[in-house]
């Protein structure tokens, strides 16, 4: 495949508490579906479990607590929960600002996510951002999950722009994890389920998006480019 390298770099977004601010909506709705199980996920629970795919996640439910959930059933109850929230919410104008921006810079712009293919089409549909974006990855293009760098490769893939030339902007530790394995660039993105300390391997660490420019990506790629 040809490099489409019109910017001279691209850039893969995480969804989940990176495009939305939609943790808390998510793990709301697993809490309430495990009730019934007498399970409930603390805030340390999320932490560690953060940037999984659900399919990870249930794998992990049933060997721990013996259950016998289904992902598809699951999925779908979760969801049908999460949707009336998620229909409720604002986009971030920093976020619209540096895609205007990036757009402008003919920068390619991809999403990377855990999320399954039907979540992520309808979130980015609420935010009407959808048009930004060159390429979305959900779970189900891929087999390995986070931390393996599968999700971000196949998006650079599809984004035409050799992995070394990407920048992912993450949440979570496993997805800064496999941007490293994937020799890329990572941003992390602080929110109130993670902590500097889990971004001992990202590039930069940011609040919020008013802290980052074309020129300051630029510069991103250029650094690692020269070393």
């Amino acid at each position: 495949m040809k490099s489409r390298t019109d910017g001279g770099f691209g850039v893969i977004f995480d969804m989940d508490d990176v495009l939305v601010d939609s943790n808390k909506i998510i793990w709301n709705s697993f809490n309430k579906l495990l009730e019934p199980f007498k399970i409930h996920l603390s805030n340390n629970d999320i932490k560690q479990r953060l940037g999984n795919s659900l399919r990870d996640n249930i794998n992990i439910w049933n060997k721990k607590h013996k259950l016998t959930l289904n992902l598809e059933e699951f999925s779908k109850k979760s969801w049908g929960i999460q949707l009336r929230s998620l229909e409720k919410m604002d986009v971030d104008k920093n976020l619209i600002a540096l895609l205007e921006t990036l757009k402008s810079n003919k920068i390619l712009m991809g999403v990377g996510t855990s999320s399954q293919k039907f979540r992520a089409d309808k979130i980015l549909d609420i935010l009407k951002i959808k048009d930004y974006f060159s390429a979305v990855i959900t779970a189900s293009d891929i087999i390995n999950h986070k931390p393996n760098p599968d999700l971000f490769l196949e998006a650079a893939k599809r984004l035409g722009i050799p992995p070394e030339k990407c920048i992912v902007i993450e949440d979570a530790e496993s997805g800064i994890e496999a941007t490293k394995r994937g020799n890329m660039k990572s941003i992390g993105l602080l929110t109130k389920y993670n902590s500097k300390n889990n971004f001992d391997k990202a590039d930069l660490i940011i609040k919020d998006f008013s802290e980052l420019s074309y020129d300051k990506l630029k510069n991103l790629i250029q650094t690692k480019n020269a070393g």
